[in-house]
């Protein structure tokens, strides 16, 4: 497993860019290696992206 191709795939995928599977077979890991991934260098899933980013909004 190269790190640059892990760190480039475990970026895109936490962007939004890739799916875990799509990103985890660019990297050539498993989905659960590439989550560990994210989690350890503490990128945000595209998940938590979304959740984070959540503004309400009041309606009239």
């Amino acid at each position: 497993m190269h790190q640059h191709a892990v760190r480039t795939a475990a970026t895109l995928y936490s962007e939004g860019s890739l799916a875990l599977d799509a990103a985890a077979k660019q990297a050539g890991v498993t989905p659960t290696q590439m989550e560990r991934f994210v989690q350890r260098a503490g990128l945000p899933t595209p998940a938590t992206a979304e959740t984070r980013e959540t503004v309400r909004v009041a309606a009239d």
